[in-house]
């Protein structure tokens, strides 16, 4: 497994990097960073939606549906008590053509990334101060 590693930008823009790439995470102006980067929150709605798109591309190619590529657009709420992602919306567009009748099992495609899967069963975080 590769060492992630979080380092301080500025103000409250972070450097993640892993595996010799940099994304840089900040906070919206509003919120007291820069705006320079994804929140956390963005972060994490962007890696559900790649890993879904990156499922169900992979299927689609397999299949013969490429009349045009996978797309997914998402949107988040925020919630409170506890401060957390409360809701994803996730739209996800297909390939031209591609059959009715097939849209239930790449639902279920989708729904097996690895990212999607952490959500509904989250994992055991430990948090050491070193």
């Amino acid at each position: 497994m590769d060492l992630i590693s979080v380092t301080r930008q500025g103000s409250l823009e972070f450097n993640i990097h892993v595996r010799g790439r940099d994304v840089i995470s900040d906070m919206s102006v509003e919120d007291g960073g820069r705006g320079e980067g994804f929140s956390p929150a963005e972060l994490l709605a962007g890696s559900l939606g790649a890993c879904i798109a990156m499922m169900v591309q992979g299927y689609c190619d397999k299949k013969g549906y490429t009349d045009g590529d996978v797309g997914v657009d998402l949107t988040f709420e925020l919630a409170d008590k506890p401060k957390r992602v409360g809701a994803i919306v996730v739209d996800v567009e297909l390939p031209n053509g591609f059959p009715e009748d097939r849209k239930d099992a790449v639902r279920r495609i989708a729904e097996l990334c690895t990212v999607h899967e952490t959500l509904n069963h989250p994992p055991r975080v430990d948090v050491d101060f070193v």
